[in-house]
């Protein structure tokens, strides 16, 4: 008999705690999700360039219909405000979430262009090598191609030559244009002087320009270089200027 008390007491026991638990749960007040007060718009990166601004962005996404001032913030309508900035033309990188106060926060890290064609076709190619429309209000300190270059070869030959540039300061600071006359012909226009650079075919481009960097390092210094009209990178082993 004292072993099914102790039974019986620790079923009374067991079904006291799951309806006190259950009680506790089912009664108590939910607590509420907090409304948004105010959509706020931040363009991270608008010290370095101005490809789109805040009250642009938030009317690209109050034209969609998507209003979030007033509703309650959720993970789903974070989400759906993340995928709508993406879509804005200049947008690379979007980070939305609440603030402390109640606000959502709509943060905009802007495209980054590398070269801009610039002819019949008049575009940029970004850092993620994709077409990145040219706007009349704000231009950017990149390579300029001109001549017959496609879209392609801007996106793969071009792009790398260009990022190869990059990684060199001196290279940098002297290209001021790149013109396509046809896929073997590129040809150099340095910033100073009216010289042209006649670099061929983009093969073997590094050794190339190599070789002429210690031209305009160890005799251009000596004897100036503007007084010529063309430097010829064409031939082998060979620097000719006329």
């Amino acid at each position: 008999m004292e072993l099914w008390k102790k039974i019986t007491i620790g079923i009374v026991l067991g079904l006291s705690g799951a309806y006190l638990l259950c009680s506790l749960l089912c009664f108590s007040p939910r607590r509420e999700q907090p409304v948004c007060q105010h959509l706020l718009i931040e363009i991270a990166d608008s010290a370095k360039k101005q490809f789109t601004t805040a009250h642009e962005m938030r009317q690209f996404i109050l034209r969609s219909g998507l209003n979030p001032e007033g509703e309650p913030i959720s993970e789903n309508i974070c989400c759906q405000l993340e995928e709508l900035a993406l879509q804005h033309p200049m947008a690379r990188q979007v980070c939305v979430f609440p603030t402390p106060n109640g606000n959502i926060m709509v943060r905009v890290f802007q495209r980054e262009p590398k070269l801009r064609v610039l002819g019949a076709d008049n575009y940029y190619i970004d850092s993620d090598r994709r077409v990145m429309q040219v706007r009349s209000t704000t231009a950017a300190d990149v390579p300029i191609v001109t001549g017959h270059v496609s879209q392609r070869m801007a996106q793969e030959e071009l792009f790398d030559f260009i990022e190869w540039l990059e990684d060199d300061d001196f290279w940098m600071a002297q290209i001021e244009q790149i013109h396509v006359v046809g896929p073997r012909r590129i040809e150099l226009i340095p910033r100073v002087g009216s010289g042209v650079i006649l670099l061929g075919s983009l093969a073997d481009y590094e050794q190339k320009l190599k070789k002429l960097k210690i031209l305009y390092q160890d005799g251009f210094s000596k004897f100036g270089w503007k007084e010529y009209k063309e430097i010829d990178l064409r031939f082998r082993n060979q620097v000719v200027c006329r």
